[in-house]
């Protein structure tokens, strides 16, 4: 295993939590100030043919962007961002970009997620059965040097409310599914802290899964959010 950022569940920041049922699928301990939810890895890292697989979103919900995220979960992203709410923690904005200037003398601004900081630990179990905890960082790597993700918090950008013409407003991430992001889609209940784009013309994807790292496919996998100030 990676030395980045995996340790055993005893070493994480909530080793232990009374946590309760919140909403569907979605557990809290308002005292500890954790958020936990279910989920499973549902990427395949064995295949010859397609060894990289690239990634855009830390975790997401069904029938969204299972090939290119960390984690599936059934847990609704509105749910996620309410237990949030529940432990505390202050919502912002997602990522964005803006347009200054006019013409090709124009260029695009990009602005990075607002929020409250949080860390999002991936706890599974290994072959061995032994409980482990990890965080991003520790499964994700750069295709080309092999360095991990950055090992840094992420940000609670609270997606937005949108009208998708269905008679009021929406989630946004309830419809697009990225609940934790990577890129930057602009509907992300939580988002990686810096702003890039998924559009591989804007930016050239580059973070992968370690295949040395990340779980095989099917493993279950317990998400938890905490405020990074419990460290």
């Amino acid at each position: 295993m990676s030395a980045v950022a995996v340790f055993t569940l005893a070493n994480s920041t909530v080793a232990l939590a009374d946590l309760e049922n919140v909403f569907p699928h979605v557990r809290a301990d308002v005292d500890a100030k954790v958020v936990e939810f279910d989920g499973r890895v549902p990427i395949v890292l064995t295949d010859a043919d397609a060894p990289d697989v690239y990634l855009e979103v830390i975790v997401c919900t069904p029938d969204t962007k299972e090939h290119e995220a960390l984690v599936v979960t059934p847990a609704l992203p509105s749910h996620v961002h309410a237990a949030l709410l529940l432990i505390g923690l202050e919502p912002g904005e997602p990522g964005s970009w803006t347009f200054v200037g006019e013409g090709l003398e124009g260029e695009w601004m990009a602005h990075d997620p607002t929020g409250d900081s949080v860390r999002v630990e991936l706890i599974y179990t290994d072959e061995e059965g032994v409980e482990l905890a990890a965080t991003p960082s520790a499964w994700v790597r750069h295709m080309v040097t092999h360095e991990p993700l950055p090992d840094e918090p992420f940000t609670f950008a609270g997606s937005k409310m949108i009208d998708r013409g269905f008679g009021g407003e929406l989630y946004d991430a309830d419809g697009t599914g990225v609940l934790i992001g990577l890129a930057t889609f602009g509907s992300e209940t939580v988002a990686w802290p810096r702003t890039f784009s998924p559009d591989s013309a804007t930016d050239e994807p580059v973070w992968v899964a370690n295949p040395a790292t990340t779980p095989p496919v099917d493993t279950p996998v317990r998400v938890r959010l905490t405020p990074v100030d419990q460290d």
